[in-house]
């Protein structure tokens, strides 16, 4: 892909490494499979950065395939053909980065919690 000096693998960051990270970074790669529901994805999208994250565990929650990211296979072939698609396609990644953090306050923030749990416990009240 010709990408060798723009990719960083990093086993342990700050949070200061973080948050440079997920704001120039075109993507987050998570590569977990069969993982919990995870906060990685979640920051992520809030930042606006799409995923690329395996097609199991908690991502399946969260990640809307080809809108907020790409769930894949656990290969490398799957996991290279997103991370193309987002090089090669101008702006997905601003399109799938805005989706991401609509999702994460429409679905996942504390508003977004409350409604949802109002829902279920008020007609049980009645």
């Amino acid at each position: 892909l010709g990408v060798t000096s723009q990719v960083v693998f990093k086993a342990s960051f700050s949070n200061e490494e973080r948050a440079v990270m997920l704001s120039e970074g075109i993507a987050v790669v998570y590569t977990p499979s069969e993982e919990h529901f995870g906060i990685v994805p979640l920051e992520a999208m809030y930042c606006r950065r799409p995923i690329i994250a395996c097609n199991s565990g908690g991502p399946t929650e969260s990640v809307l395939h080809e809108t907020t990211g790409f769930l894949c296979e656990s290969t490398p072939a799957a996991f290279s053909a997103a991370m193309r698609r987002l090089l090669d396609e101008k702006g997905l990644a601003k399109k799938m980065g805005e989706a991401g953090r609509k999702r994460v306050i429409d679905t996942f923030s504390l508003a977004s919690f409350a409604e949802q749990l109002d829902a279920v416990v008020q007609p049980l009240l009645l």
